[in-house]
Formats: C-alpha cells, structure tokens, sequence
C-alpha cells in the first residue's frame, strides 16, 4: 500500500487533486486509517489514475470520465461518448478559428485606428415603394434567414427590385440584444400597382445621421463612436432605431474587405 504522497508521485497526480478524486468517487483511496484519516493506495490503482488523466487530457468532465470509466466493458457505449468528444472538439475549432479570424481583423484596425476617419453626414432616406419583412430572429447571425426569404418571395411573385442604394435592414429594439432581434429587411421596388397580390409598402422620408465604411463589421463600435461624438457636438437626438444600408453586402461577395455598409442611426 502506498501512502497519499507516494501515490501522488506515481500517478503524477497532485495531492490535492487524489483528494478531490476520492470526495467525488472517481478514484477512492483503496483503505483509509480509521485512526489517523491517511489514505492508501494500491498498485492496482494506477491503470485507473492513468485512464483519468488521459480522458482529462482529452478535455472529457470528471462526470463523464466516471461514466466513461464506469462504461469501459461496454464499447458501444464507449464509442459513443468518443464520437460526442470529436463533434465538440470540431465545434471547439471552428469556434476558435472564428477567435482568431476576428483578433487578426481587429488587430488590423487597432493597427490603422488613426489612419481611419469616419465622415459622419447627416442625410435624409426618401420616400420609397418596398417590399419588407420584419421577423424576430434568434441572432444577428441569423439575417441570412430574411433575405433568403424576401428574394424568394420577389422572384416568385415576378417582382422587380430597385437597386436604389437603399438596400437595407432596420433594427427596431430600443436597446442592444443578443436573441431574439427584431428586424426589418427592406427592397425598393418598381412604383406600381400590379404585385401579384404581395403587399407593398410607401415609406416616409426619414432623417439619419450615417457613416459609410468598407470592410469588417468589427469595425462597427468605432462608427458608433463617431457617430456618437457628433450627435452629442450637434444636441441631437437618436429615435431608437438604426439600420445598415448594404452597398456591398456578404451575398455579393464573401470577402470581407469588399463590403461597404452605411450604418445609419435615426434621429428626431
């Protein structure tokens, strides 16, 4: 039998960890002094402690790993608890690759912050015959959704779109969210009548105070800076909604660089 420390040692496992394992029953001491409260250890004990930290190695809970250890003469099962690992390991990679996709991006803007000056205008959107969709989408991700759909129904339906420059989706919460947005995609469209029965809407002239700028969406707290800057230098006032115009929109063209977005922020 070996005392704590000496199983420590063996196992390359940490004291305080040996101790952890045995609260929880992932690995219990093998005897413990009934008078002194020591712990002992088995050899036997060791093929157990490997398995352990080579399923954390693996990034498995010390939950699953007791149900992994529980599980190993029954393959089926095993394999299947490893083909749930590998899913959330690609999930984990493709979520990391994002991270490091986005620090490049942002590392580039940081790197060109006082190259970069916004012109902040203030414009007023006509009038305009639309098609629009307004939908509660699970996240801003999630536009895509609403586009695909309006250019369904435009095709469908023999609609014809307005390249105008007013391309655009609205965002109608009065506070930022991260589930459940509430948004407007808008399409100009041909001022007639005849819509195959689809609903077409005249909008009102609208006031904005709108930055034009090419590239990364990441670069979207630093418009909403200077369009900030120059509300509050101009005792303006924002109604709650803004939009973004897309010049250059991802369904053109799937590098970032190309895009042109005018964010616009609706003022009274």
């Amino acid at each position: 039998m070996f005392k704590i420390g000496e199983f420590s040692k063996l196992s390359n496992i940490t004291i305080k960890m040996l101790r952890h394992y045995d609260e929880i029953g992932l690995l219990k001491a093998d005897k413990v002094d009934e008078n002194t409260n020591y712990r002992y250890y088995s050899a036997k004990q060791l093929e157990k402690a490997a398995k352990i930290t080579i399923y954390k190695d693996l990034g498995f809970s010390l939950k699953k790993i007791k149900s992994l250890i529980d599980s190993e003469h029954k393959e089926e099962e095993l394999l299947t608890y490893y083909k749930l690992r590998i899913e959330e390991i690609k999930e984990e990679q493709e979520k990391l690759e994002k991270q490091i996709h986005k620090l490049k991006i942002v590392s580039d803007i940081n790197k060109n912050l006082n190259m970069i000056k916004y012109n902040v205008v203030e414009k007023i959107i006509p009038q305009r015959k639309v098609i629009s969709l307004r939908k509660k989408i699970p996240t801003y991700y999630d536009e895509g959704i609403l586009w695909n759909e309006i250019y369904e129904i435009i095709t469908k339906n023999n609609i014809k779109p307005i390249y105008d420059g007013y391309t655009m989706a609205i965002y109608h919460d009065d506070e930022y969210k991260e589930e459940d947005i509430d948004v407007e995609i808008q399409v100009t469209v041909e001022d007639k009548d005849d819509s195959n029965g689809i609903e077409l809407t005249r909008t009102k002239e609208q006031k904005v105070v709108s930055v034009t700028f090419s590239g990364s969406y990441e670069q979207m707290p630093k418009v909403a800076e200077a369009v900030a800057y120059y509300i509050e230098q101009n005792n303006l006032s924002l109604t709650g909604k803004m939009a973004n115009i897309f010049h250059v929109s991802p369904a053109q063209t799937q590098n970032e660089e190309e895009y042109v977005t005018e964010a616009c922020y609706f003022i009274k």
